[in-house]
């Protein structure tokens, strides 16, 4: 297959956005200082993530596949 920079770009960002969420996932704990908001946040944020990064994947394969 040839570079495509739409398939391959869909692909290296999902897996950016994939390993920061699993980052976030990784390391969130609620600690003495943590408030409820944050703590919620930052889990809906990692979930957005991982999300956008599914996404992002689901894009490239369509597009791999035109």
């Amino acid at each position: 297959m040839p570079f495509d920079p739409m398939v391959h770009g869909f692909w290296i960002i999902g897996s950016v956005f994939l390993a920061v969420s699993m980052l976030i996932f990784g390391n969130i704990e609620f600690a003495e200082g943590t408030t409820q908001f944050s703590y919620w946040f930052t889990l809906a944020l990692a979930f957005v993530l991982l999300l956008l990064a599914g996404l992002l994947w689901i894009s490239a394969a369509v597009n791999a596949r035109r």
